[in-house]
C-alpha cells in the first residue's frame, strides 16, 4: 500500500504539471491571437492601399512605409508560431519599403503575393 503522504505529494505534483500545461496552452492561444491581429492589420491596410491605387490614387511613400512597418511588426509574434509565415511577412515588409526593386517573379517565388499571404493566414487561423 502507498503511503498517503506520498500519494498526496504525487497528486499535487501532477496537478501542478497539468496547470503548467494549461497555462502554456493559454499563452500559445494568446500569442496566436496577437499574431493574427497584427497580421490581419497588415493585410487589411495593404489591400486597402492596393485598391486605392487601382482606383487611380497616386503612390504614397509614407503609406507604403507604414504598410512595411505593419508587415515587419507582424513577423515578430509569428516567429514562435509559424516561422515560414513570419519570414514571408518580413519579406513583405521589405517589399513595401522598396516595391520598385521587386519583380513579379521574385514576389511569386518568395510567396509574398497578397493572396498567398492571406491564404497562409487563413491556414494559421484553422490550426
Amino acid at each position: 500500500m502507498i503511503d498517503p503522504t506520498i500519494a498526496f505529494t504525487l497528486f499535487d505534483k501532477l496537478l501542478a504539471a497539468l496547470g503548467l500545461i494549461r497555462e502554456g496552452q493559454k499563452e500559445r492561444t494568446e500569442n496566436t491571437n496577437q499574431a493574427l491581429k497584427t497580421l490581419y492589420a497588415a493585410i487589411s491596410e495593404t489591400k486597402s492601399y492596393i485598391h486605392k491605387r487601382e482606383d487611380g490614387m497616386p503612390r504614397d511613400r509614407d503609406q507604403e512605409f507604414s504598410i512595411a512597418e505593419l508587415w515587419q511588426k507582424s513577423s515578430i509574434p509569428l516567429r514562435e508560431i509559424d516561422v515560414e509565415l513570419a519570414e514571408k511577412c518580413f519579406l513583405k515588409g521589405g517589399y513595401w519599403m522598396e516595391p520598385e526593386i521587386w519583380s513579379e517573379g521574385k514576389i511569386l517565388s518568395k510567396g509574398i503575393a497578397i493572396d498567398a499571404v492571406f491564404e497562409a493566414t487563413r491556414q494559421l487561423l484553422l490550426k
